[in-house]
């Protein structure tokens, strides 16, 4: 078996989650005896028996995929498009079926079919999966949901005991779309502490200067991008952890703190709400005004405690590395 994967966005332009499930995926497919390379877009005598998407490709690209014999698999990302209200959703499902009988051509441009003709497509919460069945119509008997997962050293370290510090913990990249400059601005006028862990995809980007100029040291504490040790020290250390996204798709950084035992402060929206059920203590907030949120978060960080277990279960990357390996046996014997 081999496997070719494919994503459209090159690394050095935007770190995140994606780069984190193709690398790990990409490691632990190989460690189970799995031939894995990226597309060499030059190479056109490249060969494989699957090709997998991350993120969504154009059709044209399946029907010529399909042409050569290729399975195609894609791992879909619908963070934003699962964000979006029940009522938001109905106007997009409504807008894309009649457009679909007045100008059947755009469902080609907007990729609405792929979800038709893929061989098999993987999620990492059941609400996306089931947002692409009510949206796209989506073959029902080839969706699979299997989450994102941590490295085997990573669940050991971060279960590891540690005296509880001061602060909340906020892991993200600096940007709007996870809210960091909201929070910030709720810590402060909570009075809460929080630790901010991550980066901006560029230092110069004017969000990122806005939030530095919060960094106080008391409230708003900011080591920066810090190593995986130090990130994991952060988190045992926390009394919980904190995100405002937007939307997420399966995010990494809190499965780091449900493996953790963290309890969870996260924005009220679908991608928290909807997507982590087996959560211990899991507290939702409303995205308004900071001076707002403060309340929440001060209320949160009265009686956030790590708890001596995962606030969720967490897998393996190498447990999920299996789970899609199962799905491309199923793909092939097909």
């Amino acid at each position: 078996m081999k496997v070719l994967f494919s994503h459209s966005l090159p690394f050095f332009l935007a770190h995140g989650g994606s780069q984190t499930l193709i690398e790990a995926l990409m490691r632990e497919l190989a460690n189970l005896g799995v031939q894995v390379e990226p597309v060499r877009w030059w190479d056109d005598q490249q060969t494989g028996d699957i090709l997998h998407y991350v993120g969504r490709p154009n059709t044209h690209s399946i029907g010529l995929a399909h042409e050569k014999k290729f399975k195609v698999v894609m791992t879909d990302l619908l963070d934003q498009t699962a964000s979006r209200s029940a009522s938001r959703l109905f106007l997009q499902r409504t807008a894309i079926r009649s457009a679909r009988a007045l100008v059947p051509s755009l469902a080609g441009r907007f990729s609405w079919e792929l979800y038709r003709e893929m061989d098999a497509m993987i999620f990492a919460v059941r609400h996306e999966w089931e947002v692409a069945q009510y949206l796209f119509d989506a073959h029902p008997q080839r969706g699979y949901v299997i989450p994102h997962g941590l490295e085997d050293a990573a669940l050991k370290q971060l279960a590891l005991p540690a005296a509880e510090a001061d602060y909340l913990v906020s892991v993200a990249t600096i940007h709007p779309r996870k809210n960091s400059l909201l929070l910030a601005q709720a810590a402060r006028v909570a009075k809460v502490p929080i630790v901010f862990l991550g980066k901006p995809f560029s230092p110069d980007n004017d969000y990122f200067r806005r939030f530095k100029e919060l960094v106080d040291d008391q409230y708003v504490r900011f080591p920066g991008f810090v190593t995986e040790a130090e990130k994991q020290r952060y988190l045992r250390e926390a009394r919980g952890f904190a995100l405002l996204s937007l939307f997420e798709s399966g995010c990494i950084a809190v499965y780091e703190a449900a493996a953790a035992g963290l309890p969870l402060f996260l924005s009220n929206l679908p991608w928290a709400a909807k997507c982590y059920p087996q959560a211990k203590n899991l507290q939702l907030t409303k995205l308004r005004p900071a001076k707002l949120i403060a309340a929440d978060l001060e209320q949160f960080y009265q009686t956030a405690h790590r708890m001596h277990q995962p606030t969720f279960p967490v897998l393996s990357w190498r447990e999920v590395a299996q789970e899609y390996v199962r799905v491309y046996e199923k793909v092939l014997a097909h």
